[in-house]
């Protein structure tokens, strides 16, 4: 990919600040709010420069695991101080903002999550985490048979589980918001937020031999006192050859939400399967129960079992933990220790509609959470006054 000059909407357009675009336009050029009058508490920011969005990014494991301690039961610890000060009495304060809404009458249409909950990344970007194992394990694999192939597949989707397990939350995506993005070995992405409500996502990645598409959800709930989540869909890997991998991702649990220690783990089942070749997988998170209510459960939280059958029968075993790595029959073929990740980098020059482009995001990255916030708070009630009129045209 060539580094092509950066957008002149990176430097200011007048004014002397550098993190302002303009003092006297109310927004930049491929803002939602294209047209909106100036006002010198939301400034349109500069947008941020290809140098600060392509950065390498460290792929040790220990940096995976920053803010993090691993627990003797296993599972994560999130020790990291200044997120968990920024989320503390979050529910409370959310709590607060509705009955302040309705006590003035207002509804909740105009509530905000707090700024300080995130990190300057859209969801969209946090997607693609999830596959930076991809050119590890998928590339140049047209050579192998059906059976390596679904081996790498699960590889692959697997090892991307411990990826930057982030406590922080990124951005929803805007309806039509895109991202494009490649991977050193040329691999493309394109991702596209098409459902505003529930919030979905399509995207198509393609590779050399292979591409991925489909589309995911991601969704959230509170369960007691953890927020158990995750993306919700199918993963289709379809290979030149006509074989195709579908996969489904376990659910990301947070607990310590309210009260407690804040822990992290993956729960519940994480599925595979090639119909038509016949191969299935079924991958179950956390220690291995026992059949009597009076044994305890081997293993730890972070652990998994699992096996590849075809068409009914068993073909080998699938054993290894999210936090260090997976094996097939006792041969350990992913190793967090010795494999790394590949991160993602962005184009130049994308769609007016790519993610870096929002302003409250940007503002954030810049370092003023307060602009931020406002500028949030203005697009939100731009999204739903976009939505209201498609609601009345239909």
């Amino acid at each position: 990919m060539s580094m092509e000059q950066d957008d002149p909407c990176t430097t200011p357009r007048d004014g002397s600040d550098p993190k302002v675009w303009s003092t006297q336009i109310g927004s930049p050029p491929f803002s939602l709010l294209i047209g909106t009058p100036y006002d010198s508490s939301t400034p349109p920011p500069t947008y941020l420069s290809i140098k600060h969005l392509n950065q390498d990014r460290p792929v040790d494991k220990a940096s995976q695991l920053i803010g993090y301690e691993l627990q003797a039961e296993g599972g994560l610890l999130c020790t990291d101080e200044r997120v968990l000060a920024n989320q503390g009495g979050v529910i409370m304060e959310v709590i607060a903002q509705v009955t302040a809404c309705l006590l003035k009458g207002k509804g909740i249409v105009g509530l905000s999550l707090p700024i300080r909950l995130f990190e300057p990344r859209s969801t969209l970007e946090r997607m693609l985490d999830r596959w930076a194992f991809m050119p590890v394990f998928l590339d140049n694999i047209q050579r192998l048979d059906i059976l390596e192939r679904f081996k790498k597949v699960i590889l692959m989707a697997v090892a991307g589980l411990y990826v930057a397990p982030s406590q922080e939350k990124p951005f929803n995506p805007l309806l039509g918001e895109t991202l494009q993005a490649y991977w050193p070995n040329g691999t493309e992405a394109f991702c596209e937020h098409t459902v505003h409500h529930p919030p979905i996502t399509n995207f198509q990645i393609i590779g050399n031999g292979f591409k991925l598409e489909g589309n995911l959800e991601l969704v959230g709930k509170f369960k007691k006192n953890s927020l158990v989540g995750g993306f919700s869909g199918k993963v289709n890997v379809i290979f030149d050859s006509g074989q195709v991998v579908t996969y489904v991702y376990p659910q990301f649990r947070a607990g310590g939400m309210i009260f407690g220690s804040r822990t992290v783990n993956w729960a519940h089942e994480m599925t595979f399967e090639d119909q038509k070749n016949g191969l299935t997988a079924t991958i179950s998170f956390g220690p291995k129960r026992k059949k009597s209510w009076f044994k305890k459960a081997i293993g730890k939280n972070d652990d998994f079992t699992g096996e590849i059958q075809c068409k009914g029968n068993k073909l080998c075993e699938i054993t290894g933990s999210w936090l260090e790595g997976l094996s097939f029959d006792g041969v350990k073929e992913w190793d967090s220790n010795v494999h790394t990740p590949v991160f993602h980098k962005f184009v130049v020059n994308p769609l007016p509609s790519d993610w870096r482009y929002r302003e409250d995001l940007v503002w954030l990255a810049k370092g003023n959470s307060e602009i931020a916030q406002r500028w949030k708070h203005k697009i939100e009630n731009r999204q739903r006054e976009d939505r209201k009129l498609r609601g009345h045209k239909h």
